[in-house]
């Protein structure tokens, strides 16, 4: 119940902890778990506490209940994380888990008072599950804090006046594209103000009023906005620059390949830049798509991302990808074949040794400097399984919880 991998409490303090929580699981069946590490490593809290949850040896909780609880302390990175299973996220919600983090957690561990923080904090986790008056009070608090920190009705006039500004140019825009048809830049605002004017007033009041009153769904609609316009320029580089010159380059190689004007050999010394290309671009175009289609499906079926992403084995991304891949050669070797029969000075042929024309960057068919692309940043996440010497039930988390530092 209590793994000190990273010594910060006493054996005492161990002991203590230890015998409380086993006591605890007796009684009850809810397992809380107290796990402390030297490294994160690679890994963000939130990863670190989610694959430990969820290791087939360390599951923690009880089958179908799914009640446990990980209390993750990384001190040397100054971060902690509570882990809540399934079946505890009624209970203890994200803002409890914050509360627990911000108000009792973090004040202890800055002064380096671990055991009394650990033990304040698993004092409230169990209050909170065995008496539903506390959660009850609990939740009311945090109301009133809420009600407090409200954003003043000053800031909601600049915001709703920025964001007015902003759908107002948006539309504009529209107006000029999709009922004009003409440029936003070339239209002449002035006289359209002046033939609309009354409309232009009402409609700016009216945007106004919906902004100010819902100014939150506003903001999110602008930063949807403004996320997709960002991610669109990934997809614009990686599927309309580099998969463009990927292909250009994959046929001009297979057609050379296949007329005879490059060898076998030396077709192996070009080949890998052109992989290197169809990779660029697949990181570039694919990664925002399923970034988007991961956040839909979020939204829409209320699915937890990383449980999603957790249910194939990495065999099905390895095939995935490598189907994509080959589906770029075969497009390319299939255009290259039709190029050589469309074109009469050229005849299909065969060479061991040869260097292609038109491959070099001095001249012939397809000329011009060569340029490479590659596309890094690329991140392995591992739950480490040395990270805990725990082996409990076969409850699952989905992510629920809370995460701080200090």
């Amino acid at each position: 119940m209590v793994t000190d991998n990273a010594g910060i409490f006493s054996d005492y303090e161990a002991q203590n902890l230890r015998e409380k929580l086993m006591q605890y699981e007796l009684d009850t069946s809810h397992e809380i778990v107290v796990l402390t590490i030297k490294e994160l490593g690679n890994n963000t809290i939130e990863q670190y506490a989610y694959g430990v949850f969820n290791q087939e040896k360390n599951k923690f909780g009880k089958d179908h209940l799914d009640n446990g609880l990980l209390l993750l302390i990384a001190p040397n990175q100054r971060q902690v994380r509570i882990e809540v299973g399934n079946g505890f996220e009624p209970i203890i919600t994200d803002v409890f888990s914050s509360h627990i983090i911000d108000y009792i957690l973090t004040p202890y561990f800055k002064k380096e008072q671990y055991f009394k923080g650990v033990n304040h904090a698993i004092y409230e986790i169990i209050k909170l599950i065995q008496d539903p008056i506390y959660a009850q009070e609990f939740g009311d608090i945090y109301r009133k804090k809420a009600e407090e920190s409200e954003i003043s009705p000053v800031t909601k006039v600049f915001a709703s006046i920025f964001l007015t500004l902003v759908f107002t140019i948006l539309l504009y825009y529209c107006y000029c594209k999709f009922v004009l048809k003409a440029s936003m830049w070339k239209t002449k605002i002035k006289p359209l103000y002046n033939k609309h004017k009354l409309n232009f007033w009402l409609f700016v009041s009216a945007l106004f009023c919906v902004v100010y009153n819902f100014y939150t769904l506003s903001w999110i609609l602008f930063m949807i906005l403004f996320v997709s316009s960002f991610l669109s320029i990934f997809v614009f580089v990686g599927f309309g620059i580099i998969l463009k010159l990927a292909f250009k380059r994959a046929i001009t190689i297979f057609k050379s390949l296949l007329t005879g004007k490059l060898g076998f050999i030396n077709f192996w010394w070009y080949f890998p830049l052109t992989f290197l290309l169809f990779f660029a671009a697949f990181a570039f175009g694919f990664t925002p798509i399923m970034m988007g289609f991961f956040m839909l499906i979020t939204i829409v079926f209320n699915k937890d991302i990383n449980e999603m992403i957790s249910n194939f084995s990495w065999e099905f991304y390895v095939i995935a990808i490598a189907l994509i891949f080959i589906s770029f050669f075969v497009i390319s070797i299939v255009r290259a074949i039709k190029k050589i029969k469309s074109s009469y000075k050229e005849t299909f042929g065969f060479s061991i040794f040869k260097m292609g024309v038109g491959l070099s960057s001095k001249g012939g068919s397809g000329s011009g400097s060569s340029r490479s692309y590659s596309s890094s940043g690329s991140r392995s996440y591992s739950s480490s399984s040395r990270s805990s010497s725990y082996s409990g039930g076969g409850g699952r988390s989905s992510g629920g919880g809370a995460s701080g530092s200090w």
